[in-house]
């Protein structure tokens, strides 16, 4: 079911850069989506292109992700229900209520926070960095989160309104005794004390906007947390450097505010990337 997006929403989201909208997928879709995950997580090795592990051990994790797998990227291309996913006119809907009918894929990926997982290291961040330059604002997230999910139990926290005050330095600290380096923002301090750690439930959409600061939570409890990632920018947003390696750069979704099949994608990615070409 579409979720159409009132006035006050897309006011809202303009103001905060953020939207949390409650139910969006029923118990069975998330069932199918769970099951999907477990699929692709079973098979996942250390090595593979696209694919971060939990880097404070490398026990067994859980029945549903025995090799501590942290994040897929391009999951669309790895069973046909995330692809369907990235489709769902649930999702589809709110972006072409806020940028417009004409939506391209940016991104399509899973993350998973494994059982115990301090995840501080991940670090809050802004995704804008990776992305930029882009030729206007209209690029954003929507994670779709297959458990119940809070601040230490692999929930998103956030910074209202911190979308429009530019992109912010990147940083990395050493912490003694980490693995790896923890990811900040340089000048945060300024912000801390606006920052929100929502609950979430499954089946719930956290709609954001790239430039928004926000950081994944760590998971104290003993089941992985899957949050399925599809990231959506207006047709009209240029990639001006062409530096999304992602699957879904550039490939159509809708059209007039209609989505549009696999095979329509395809063909009509090819045909535009052929143009662009031509007009150099």
């Amino acid at each position: 079911m579409a979720i159409i997006l009132n006035e006050s929403q897309k006011g809202r989201f303009a103001t905060d850069g953020y939207l949390i909208l409650r139910g969006v997928f029923s118990g069975s879709e998330i069932a199918e989506l769970r099951d999907a995950a477990a699929e692709i997580l079973s098979r996942a090795t250390r090595g593979a292109p696209g694919v971060g592990f939990d880097p404070w051990t490398k026990q067994p994790g859980d029945e549903v992700n025995p090799n501590r797998v942290t994040y897929l990227n391009d999951i669309f291309l790895m069973h046909e229900r995330f692809d369907a996913h990235m489709r769902a006119r649930a999702l589809t809907q709110i972006f072409c209520d806020l940028y417009g009918p004409d939506i391209n894929g940016f991104q399509s990926a899973a993350v998973i926070k494994t059982p115990q997982l301090n995840n501080d290291f991940h670090g809050w961040h802004q995704d804008a960095p990776d992305y930029v330059p882009l030729s206007n604002f209209k690029n954003g997230c929507a994670i779709t989160y297959l458990h119940e999910m809070g601040p230490y139990t692999g929930g998103t926290s956030l910074v209202p309104r911190s979308h429009r005050d530019g992109v912010f330095e990147r940083g990395y600290e050493t912490v003694e005794g980490w693995p790896v380096k923890k990811r900040v923002i340089v000048g945060f301090e300024a912000y801390e004390a606006r920052a929100a750690a929502p609950e979430f439930n499954s089946g719930d959409v956290l709609v954001f906007d790239s430039w928004l600061m926000h950081r994944a939570n760590s998971n104290y409890t003993d089941e992985s947390k899957i949050g399925l990632i599809n990231v959506y920018q207006a047709k009209d947003c240029i990639d001006l450097k062409n530096r999304n390696a992602f699957g879904p750069a550039n490939l159509p979704i809708t059209r007039s505010g209609t989505v549009l099949s696999v095979e329509e994608s395809s063909r009509l990615r090819d045909e535009e990337t052929a143009e662009r070409n031509v007009r150099g």
